[in-house]
């Protein structure tokens, strides 16, 4: 009876959450740079909303609002690589969602990044990323204020801190909390439990 009413006494204590912050509940989330490039010229924006859906193929998705200019070049182009930055450039990543693309001729230029063109596919990368997926678009669903756009990776990529899994010697990810707050974690936080 003391773990049912312990039960019912955290329940109780649980505040409801508005419509529009329950996404926070589920950050931080590792936070990438989105590229594209089409007639329209070449786009990089932050996304948070972005998560792996296969392993073998390997497809990964992520979520865009529609009225993004990331998202129209996406869709003129049908490619877009995903770029995983290190936390050292938290503060271009952070310039990347805060600047529109609608309102910069060169948004590399104004975040401080350098483009190159990708190994595989039509599209501008980031130079400075510890890794990157160029991916082509498989589909795309509409979700509520986004679109999901559901990618197959052609070609990854990246430094030598991933050996299987990141070591996080030099790589740290950027994980956005909300409100503009970001955060990393290290090899010292890590704990291993074996999954069998």
């Amino acid at each position: 009876f003391k773990i049912i009413r312990y039960i019912i006494r955290i329940i109780l204590l649980m505040k409801v959450i508005q419509e529009d912050y329950i996404v926070r509940l589920i950050q931080p989330r590792l936070t990438v740079l989105i590229t594209s490039s089409s007639k329209s010229g070449d786009a990089v924006m932050a996304a948070a909303w972005i998560t792996p859906l296969s392993y073998i193929p390997p497809i990964v998705g992520v979520a865009i609002a529609k009225e993004r200019f990331t998202y129209k070049v996406i869709s003129e182009s049908g490619y877009y690589a995903v770029n995983i930055m290190n936390f050292r450039y938290v503060s271009n990543v952070a310039d990347a969602g805060r600047i529109s693309g609608y309102k910069v001729k060169n948004k590399f230029r104004a975040i401080g990044l350098t483009p190159i063109g990708a190994r595989k596919i039509p599209v501008k990368v980031v130079k400075e990323a510890d890794a990157v997926l160029e991916c082509r678009v498989r589909d795309e669903i509409e979700v509520g204020d986004h679109n999901f756009i559901i990618g197959d990776v052609m070609y990854a990529y990246a430094t030598e801190d991933f050996n299987l899994r990141w070591g996080l010697e030099d790589y740290l990810p950027i994980l956005y909390i909300s409100d503009g707050f970001f955060m990393t974690i290290d090899k010292d936080t890590i704990k291993r439990y074996v999954i069998e």
